[in-house]
This record gives structure tokens, sequence and C-alpha cells, in this order.
């Protein structure tokens, strides 16, 4: 499980490096397997590198294999979901189509993740990954989707 301290300092980065400024309540956080997470996530068992992913009346969903506590690469993925939880529980609606309103969600996630890696990056005399690309795994949910398209 994650440390309450951990999210809480996740959710004071959030607060302080984006504009989503007001603090709310942790989302409900939900371990899966490996096949529990190819099965819920992904359209390809053999595939599937999702390692968490957030829905919005749900919380976050993350592999048993995630070490946030320890693996700042892993860190960086709970904080990517809770950028999602922030994006989906703002008030705010956006005259664009589901598809376009996810992928530019997507990108801010990312975006904060690379940040987030960044900072913690300089923090420790510049030793670990700076962006998504140098953690095993990265953002892989995009794939996921193309995979979708081209196999219905």
């Amino acid at each position: 499980m994650i440390a309450e301290t951990l999210l809480a300092t996740l959710t004071s980065w959030i607060i302080e490096n984006t504009e989503f400024d007001k603090r709310l309540d942790y989302p409900e956080l939900h371990i899966l397997s490996k096949s529990e997470m190819s099965r819920k996530a992904c359209f390809s068992s053999n595939k599937c590198r999702v390692k968490a992913y957030y829905v919005k009346e749900e919380g976050i969903y993350f592999i048993d294999t995630l070490k946030p506590e320890s693996e700042i690469c892993d860190r960086s993925i709970i904080l990517h979901e809770l950028i999602h939880h922030y994006q989906k529980k703002q008030n705010k609606t956006f005259d664009l189509d589901e598809h376009t309103l996810w992928t530019l969600q997507e990108r801010q996630a990312i975006f904060y993740q690379n940040v987030y890696l960044y900072q913690e990056k300089t923090k420790n005399d510049f030793k670990g990954p700076e962006n998504v690309l140098q953690c095993e795994g990265g953002s892989y949910l995009d794939l996921q989707y193309e995979y979708k398209k081209s196999n219905p």
C-alpha cells in the first residue's frame, strides 16, 4: 500500500507546482496483480505495460510490483495518476470531444511527471531519471489505445 505521507508529499507538490491549487481528498487506491492489470487496462495481455491508471469515481489502480516509497519512477507514476485525479475533479467544462480532452489531459500529466522527475534529479546531484522515457515503462497508455484501434 502507499503511505499517506507519500500521498501528502505528492499532493503538496501538485499544489505548489501546477495550476491545481486546492487540496482534494485522496482517491481510493486499488492494488492489482499483473494479470488483473492486463485484463482491466490493456487490450493485449502479452503487451501490457500499464502500471497504473485512474478512474474518476473509483480511484487509482496500480500494479502490485510498484514501489513508490523507494523508486522515483514508480513515485512519478503515482504523481501522474494524482494529476488525473485533480483534472477529473475540477469543476471545469471544455468544449472538446472526449478523445481530444483525454489526449490533452494525458499530455498534461506526462508534462508534470517530467517536471517532477527533473526536479528530483536536481535535488539528487543530477543522478537518476529526468523524464518518463528514462523510466522503465514510461507512458504506454497511448500505445495501448493504438493497439485497440488497429485490432478491433
